[in-house]
């Protein structure tokens, strides 16, 4: 195997992600990851290239629970006027 090998933090940090995020990618299989010498996680540079490739295409939707934040839509209208 040539090229460099990540750490899951390095992953994480160019995912903009948490640590755990990357450890449940690898743990999923998602992101080929494996354990090094010492147990920890490492991550390929090809396998690195591949996933942010597939995650360019990935289309991302999240929503907003306005009332969970304590928001609604009465108080947004007043805060208007």
């Amino acid at each position: 195997m040539a090229g460099r090998l990540y750490t899951v933090e390095e992953v994480a940090r160019l995912f903009g992600v948490s640590p755990v995020a990357v450890r449940k990618w690898i743990r999923s299989g998602r992101l080929r990851g494996f354990k090094n010498e010492v147990s920890v996680y490492v991550i390929p540079e090809e396998e690195v290239e591949r996933f942010k490739n597939e995650e360019m295409g990935r289309v991302r939707v999240y929503t907003i629970d306005l009332e969970e934040l304590g928001v609604s839509g009465k108080s947004r209208r007043s805060a208007r006027k």
